[in-house]
């Protein structure tokens, strides 16, 4: 990242911290009241008939409690295989994560479980990677990161799902824990963009950094989803929209029927890395419906101009159809009053101590 990234994005963690989001965290285990009105668990898929199971290339009385490392086994299969079922038992995988191709259609059985062992070091350390590829659909995915994990491991990245650079991408129905990163990854590292991305019916718990980062993305669906514990390094957001780049885009966003809960941070949209001198004016286009958090530190949290005067994006940020409950601190902070992109809140109903407070119809 180059150096005045490098020092937005400080920026914005230094408000984080400062405000205090860290704090006083403790787990609490997520209502499955709640999760099952999300994600329901597993989803009995018809399968292709020209479906491979992996089970097939694993050595006879293959090990299923994950003590037997067995990614380049799978990678190799996965490179072959234009459709591919995960064997029905919990697989460890290292390191190096799994690369997924174009032209894939990958289901997790009914038992399926990946576990990454990690350890997590740096930049591209994700668990499932998504890169550069087109027309992917994976289903029932349940993978386990590596956060737990005793051996030391190194920065904030290693996603459960990483998508980079990539287009016509689908997630239906997945469930992904413990990650030493985010939870899901959609966007890019190098100012391109993640087209046509659609993630759908699912539970993210305990991620270490985001449940859901967003850095570049144009054309992306969220629905249905329930995010939890979020904490461990900066933002700790249920969802964070937060492009790193000036090339990058933030178009069509698109988030339905979510839930978040016991977050740092409910939702975190920072664009400060459209604010540029001397480049075309960026637009985003960000909506948010039927949107519930519970028990974020900040529900929202926005850094969308920079005060020293720059060219500022704008746009539309529009959140419709939320109820905000039991803030620890506010519903609602922004780094500035004077944004360029609009800010709109349309029937938002406010919850402190489970009783209604305020309602804006």
């Amino acid at each position: 990242m180059k150096k005045t990234l490098f020092i937005k994005s400080l920026f914005f963690g230094l408000i984080i911290s400062q405000l205090g989001c860290a704090q006083d965290y403790v787990y609490l285990t997520p209502s499955k009241q709640f999760i099952n009105l999300y994600y329901t668990g597993y989803h009995n898929f018809v399968l292709p008939k020209d479906a491979y199971n992996l089970e097939r290339v694993l050595p006879q009385n293959p090990d299923k409690k994950g003590m037997i490392d067995y990614t380049n086994i799978l990678q190799e299969a996965i490179n072959k295989y234009p459709v591919l079922v995960m064997p029905d038992f919990l697989v460890l995988i290292n390191a190096k994560g799994l690369l997924i191709p174009s032209n894939r259609k990958i289901y997790f059985n009914k038992h399926s479980v990946v576990v990454f062992k990690g350890p997590a070091l740096g930049r591209l350390n994700d668990i499932i990677k998504i890169y550069n590829a087109s027309n992917v659909k994976i289903y029932n995915a349940n993978i386990v990161g590596s956060r737990k994990e005793k051996k030391e491991q190194k920065g904030e990245w290693s996603a459960g799902i990483c998508i980079l650079n990539s287009s016509n991408v689908e997630i239906n129905n997945f469930q992904i824990k413990d990650t030493w990163g985010d939870g899901i990854f959609v966007g890019s590292e190098n100012g391109k963009v993640s087209t046509n991305i659609i993630l759908k019916n699912g539970f993210i718990d305990h991620a270490r950094r985001n449940g859901i980062s967003i850095t570049s993305a144009n054309n992306l669906q969220i629905t249905s989803v329930f995010i939890s514990n979020t904490y461990g390094t900066l933002p700790m957001a249920g969802i964070q929209i937060e492009p790193s780049l000036y090339d990058e885009e933030i178009k069509k966003v698109n988030l339905r029927n979510i839930y978040t809960f016991n977050n740092q941070i409910g939702v975190g949209l920072n664009l400060q890395s459209f604010s540029i001198k001397n480049k075309s004016q960026k637009v985003i286009d960000i909506n948010i419906q039927n949107y519930t958090d519970d028990k974020a530190n900040y529900t929202f949290i926005t850094s969308i101009n920079d005060d020293s005067s720059l060219l500022n994006p704008v746009g539309k940020f529009i959140i419709t159809d939320a109820v905000l409950k039991n803030p620890k601190k506010d519903y609602y902070w922004r780094n500035s009053t004077k944004n360029d992109v609009e800010v709109i809140f349309k029937r938002i109903k406010k919850y402190k101590n489970n009783s209604l407070i305020n309602s804006n119809e």
